[in-house]
């Protein structure tokens, strides 16, 4: 039976949670990396967003969705675009990992 496990390094501690669905790890996925990113609103988005290693560029450029409510209605495909956009933004900063795997229950 294949699962989906969303993976997470930080500061030095890993996490992980499994999933029945590709969907649900990404999920996750996406909203750990807005939590560690520090989006609750628009004006967030856009800052983080438009900001690279403190130096903002093009303000006039919308962010990824992020809008938790809007995210749960689009397919997993649109999901693994959007995550990729934010994770980038983690990058620089050496502390935070993460990554979705897909795997099997073994018996």
């Amino acid at each position: 039976m294949p699962i989906w496990v969303f993976m997470v390094r930080y500061d030095g501690e890993m996490a992980c949670s499994t999933h029945f669905t590709e969907k649900g790890a990404i999920l996750a996925a996406i909203e750990d990396v807005l939590q560690y990113l520090g989006i609750e609103d628009d004006e967030d988005a856009k800052k983080v967003y438009n900001d690279r290693s403190g130096i903002e560029e093009d303000a006039a450029v919308e962010p990824p969705e992020w809008h938790h409510e809007k995210l749960r209605k689009m397919t997993a495909g649109e999901l693994y675009g959007i995550f990729g956009e934010w994770v980038e933004k983690t990058w620089d900063d050496f502390m935070y990992e993460c990554e979705i795997l897909k795997t099997k229950v073994a018996a």
